[in-house]
């Protein structure tokens, strides 16, 4: 397998860091082929759906998002117009991941009333429940869980599914971090962290 090809595999599996994947791409835009262009596209979509997919949060996100904005534009310099438009609506879906993760930083997120309540209950559910469960739980009006479940939401701590007509709603990697932290933090302190009202 040549280099680059391994490259874009590594990139399509979310496996390369910014790094690797930018020294990548430059090599595909230095010998650059319809087909290794279109391969790189298909890397890059696929990366892009793992990260929109697992709600990553995490500061490397910013990174993906610049390469994807880079990308696009040289994709337009190589005479593949179209694929550089698909890129730049990637890059748009990524920024508004970025977007989010500034203004929801799970830590800050876990000090809201019930958050940390709602992660102690699917923790101990095996990490996933449906919404009446969670609802009886903390003894919540339909409102109230509603903005919960939304700021978890927004925040990527959970993920909703829906099974028949009930939506569930399953801790996602962040929340597992997040809870693990948040449970570290408090055997390390032994007091309760300050709740903010949601």
């Amino acid at each position: 397998m040549a280099p680059q090809a391994a490259g874009l595999n590594s990139i399509a599996r979310a496996e390369a860091s910014p790094a690797q994947a930018r020294e990548t791409l430059l090599a595909v835009l230095g010998q650059p082929s319809e087909e290794l262009l279109q391969d790189a596209y298909l890397a890059l979509r696929a990366f892009a759906w793992k990260a929109l997919d697992q709600r990553r949060r995490d500061p490397e996100l910013r990174e993906w998002d610049d390469l994807l904005c880079a990308a696009a534009t040289l994709m337009a310099q190589q005479g593949q117009p179209a694929l550089g438009e698909r890129l730049t609506a990637l890059h748009e879906l990524l920024s508004e991941s970025v977007a989010v993760s500034e203004t929801l930083a799970a830590q800050d997120i876990t000090r809201r009333q019930h958050v940390a309540e709602v992660l102690d209950f699917l923790a101990s559910k095996g990490g996933q429940a449906n919404r009446s469960a969670i609802g009886a739980q903390l003894s919540l009006g339909q409102a109230n869980l509603t903005r919960v479940l939304n700021l978890m939401l927004a925040a990527g701590l959970i993920e909703r599914t829906t099974l028949g007509k009930e939506a569930v709603f399953n801790l996602s990697r962040n929340g597992l971090d997040t809870q693990h932290a948040r449970l570290t933090g408090l055997r390390r302190t032994g007091s309760p962290p300050r709740v903010a009202s949601a």
